[in-house]
Parts: structure tokens; C-alpha cells; sequence
């Protein structure tokens, strides 16, 4: 079943995260039938932006979603299609700034490819805060919402990431519950 068939509900979303080791947002039910696609369609098209977020931490934790995403955007349009390509962006982005600390907390991973950069008409620089700042913008100009875009991208990776080091630093092993 497409997203396009069905909208799924924030605690879904939510619960397909928390499935997928992405322990972003509290108040998540389980919905095990989610497919990566229709969860990054499902998080682009969301109308809470907790959830439209939660794309960052979810292309980090999981880069293998890289295609993924490609293919959930050619079925958005719109605000959905921005959200997609400014956050997975903003994801690659972080990726490279974070690189160290993502390699400690979930080892290494592929290198996220740039998928959407030419579309959203901005030009990526070795220099990542420059990167940030140019795509924070055209993401303000697309949305005509004037917040702190590179602040937002950045709290989305750090909870992630700072969740991951206390999970270390306590030693807490990732424990299936039996159902």
C-alpha cells in the first residue's frame, strides 16, 4: 500500500521510527507494514514539523535509505517535496560535519550521496556551515517560514547523536521485548 493510498497517523510515524532504532519522538505505536519509502513520504507530508524533522536523524541512523528517499520524493510535490529534499540535504550535510562522532556511536556507514542539491537550486561547498546556511536559506525562500533552518537540522542530529553516546557511556545494550 502507497502513503498516496493512506495517510499515516503521527503515532505511527512515530512508531515506525522507535522500530527502526530511531528514538527521536515519544508516543509511537507500532505499524511493522511501513516501508522506508512511505515512512519518509509519510514524515515529509506530516503536519507537525517534530515529525517532518525526524527525516534528519532517520537518514543518519539509517544511510542505506539514501535511495529511498529519492524515491519517496518523486512522489511528493509541493511543501512535501521541499521538506524531503531540504532535510534529507541537510542529513548529507550533517553526515560530513558529524562524521567522527556518527563513526563512535553507530560505525561506519555509507557516505550519503547528493541527490537534491541541483534541484533545490543551491551549490554544496567543501565548507559545511556555508552548505548549512545556504540551504537553511533557500529553504526559508521555498517555505516563506523564516526560523533558524540550520538550527533546526542541527537539534534533529544531535538528539540522535547524544542519545547514541549515553547509550554508550552506560554500556545499555538495545534489547528486543518479546510481544
Amino acid at each position: 500500500m502507497s502513503l498516496m493510498d493512506k495517510q499515516l497517523a503521527p503515532a505511527e510515524l512515530v512508531g515506525a521510527l522507535d522500530a527502526l532504532d530511531v528514538l527521536f519522538l515519544a508516543g509511537g505505536v507500532g505499524n511493522p507494514q511501513v516501508t522506508p519509502v512511505e515512512l519518509l513520504q509519510g514524515l515529509a507530508c506530516a503536519p507537525e514539523a517534530r515529525l517532518r524533522s525526524a527525516i534528519v536523524p532517520l537518514i543518519l541512523r539509517h544511510p542505506e535509505f539514501a535511495d529511498d528517499a529519492r524515491i519517496a520524493a518523486q512522489a511528493l510535490s509541493a511543501l512535501p517535496l521541499v521538506t524531503c529534499e531540504c532535510f534529507y540535504t541537510a542529513a548529507l550535510l550533517l553526515q560530513r560535519e558529524y562524521r567522527d562522532r556518527l563513526a563512535r556511536v553507530l560505525g561506519a556507514q555509507p557516505r550519503l550521496p547528493d541527490w537534491f542539491s541541483a534541484a533545490l537550486g543551491i551549490v554544496l561547498s567543501a565548507d559545511v556551515s556555508v552548505s548549512l546556511r545556504t540551504l537553511g536559506a533557500r529553504h526559508a525562500a521555498l517555505t516563506g517560514l523564516t526560523i533558524n533552518w540550520v538550527g533546526t537540522y542541527r537539534h534533529a542530529a544531535e538528539r540522535l547523536i547524544r542519545h547514541r553516546e549515553v547509550l554508550q557511556q552506560w554500556n545499555y545494550p538495545r534489547v528486543q521485548l518479546a510481544t
